[in-house]
């Protein structure tokens, strides 16, 4: 198979599935919630085990606590996955606030005049997006993983489906 029919094909798929995500933005968002309970629970018992193997037992502790705290944040994503969405959501829209505070903040130190543009509008939009979350925070926390996720699957998609045809033109 070539590389440029296994981007198109790879391109495809994520299409149908962003597609499918803003469809159902608020199952999705669901369903994202319990996978990162899933992965926090698999971090907590590797980490069990890390603190079971310790041969020295200077760091037993330490990974005992982070064990016990990722199977508690694990489980209870799983257990509960729309009070899970809904805190997921708060900390999306607090990690949009300061990401683009730091890119705001690094673009108007920035040196480079060219490039000072790309990361303030960068910065703002994150600001702005992250303001837009909790402005309207109680419609919309159920869905905003949800919808995020479908946008990042099309994007991606579009990416991928553009490099598949670029890639069968050269």
């Amino acid at each position: 198979m070539r590389v440029s029919t296994l981007f198109l094909m790879t391109g495809l798929v994520l299409i149908v599935l962003g597609v499918a995500a803003i469809t159902n933005p608020f199952a999705t968002s669901l369903a994202l919630t319990t996978f990162v309970g899933i992965l926090f629970l698999i971090a907590g018992v590797v980490q069990a085990w890390l603190a079971f193997n310790d041969r020295d037992g200077a760091h037993r502790a330490w990974h005992g606590l982070i064990a016990l705290l990722n199977i508690v944040v694990g489980v209870w994503l799983i257990a509960d996955p729309m009070s899970g969405t809904v805190s997921l959501a708060a900390v999306v829209g607090v990690l949009f606030l300061l990401m683009g505070a730091l890119r705001l903040l690094i673009g108007l130190r920035l040196a480079a005049p060219r490039l000072r543009w790309m990361l303030v509008l960068s910065g703002a939009v994150s600001i702005l997006l992250g303001l837009l979350i909790f402005a309207a925070f109680d419609q919309i926390a159920t869905q905003i993983l949800g919808l995020l996720l479908g946008i990042q699957l099309l994007a991606d998609g579009v990416g991928l489906a553009a490099l598949g045809f670029a890639s069968r033109d050269s």
